[in-house]
């Protein structure tokens, strides 16, 4: 009886990747409330916020803008708000993705040591990405002072790195750690990579930008499925872990 029950008990490794979960969902619980916060102190000439048309970008900005893409004043009065988010963002996705990589490090082969580096390398240009985003508005005085490029370069490495993750996680079969990637974890991680791209794609051929231009959209749209990716990861991981106490790892 006792070494049935020692069977089913979870494992060090299985509880490590416990870890990344809860940071998953505490950082993507976090983006939401304060992104809706930053957005209730969002001050401009509409009755109602437009996510589809004010950006991510200007509840980040920390001053009064008065541009001609606008016609109307806009003031970020919870500035801060979202920018912390650009940073907790960063900053748990990757902590959550260095567990992940060690926790699954003892199944890594050959053919996906390639993989697991390029991973690496892109968790840390999605983290650095988040920092830039948050360190530099993307309003007019940057671009008066000719530095709001870093700000773009952010959200280039955000959404690229960010979302290409999401689609070698569907490659590699060792993404949960110590237990087997579900088929549906990675056909909708491969999903979700490929709309995110697709996003900044729609963002990048945005023509002239004026004040009904959807630049909301289509740069939430390239951050909100690595929000997603996470989310699912984390469901996947509790899941597999809670299924898979008393199975033998399987060796990609």
């Amino acid at each position: 009886m006792a070494s049935h029950a020692h069977a089913h008990a979870p494992t060090s490794g299985s509880m490590l990747v416990l870890l990344p979960a809860a940071l998953y969902v505490a950082s993507v619980a976090g983006w939401a409330f304060l992104e809706l916060y930053a957005q209730s102190g969002f001050e401009h000439g509409e009755r109602r916020y437009d996510w589809s048309i004010e950006s991510l970008s200007d509840l980040g900005v920390d001053y009064r803008q008065v541009h001609p893409l606008k016609h109307y004043n806009v003031t970020s009065h919870r500035f801060a708000a979202q920018n912390y988010n650009f940073f907790q963002a960063g900053a748990i996705f990757a902590v959550a993705q260095l567990v992940l990589l060690y926790a699954s490090r003892t199944r890594a082969t050959q053919h996906t040591a390639t993989l697991r580096t390029f991973r690496f390398l892109l968790t840390l240009l999605f983290a650095a990405g988040m920092l830039l985003l948050g360190c530099i508005h993307g309003g007019p005085r940057e671009k008066f002072w000719k530095i709001i490029g870093w700000h773009w370069t952010g959200l280039a490495l955000v959404s690229i790195a960010g979302n290409l993750n999401s689609i070698l996680s569907a490659l590699v079969a060792t993404h949960l750690g110590r237990h087997e990637s579900p088929t549906a974890f990675r056909a909708l991680s491969l999903g979700l990579g490929m709309s995110g791209l697709y996003s900044f794609y729609r963002f990048l051929a945005l023509p002239e930008w004026d004040w009904k231009t959807p630049v909301g959209l289509w740069q939430r749209g390239s951050i909100y499925p690595v929000l997603a990716w996470e989310l699912l990861s984390a469901i996947s991981i509790i899941v597999s872990t809670s299924r898979g106490g008393s199975s033998k790892p399987k060796r990609a």
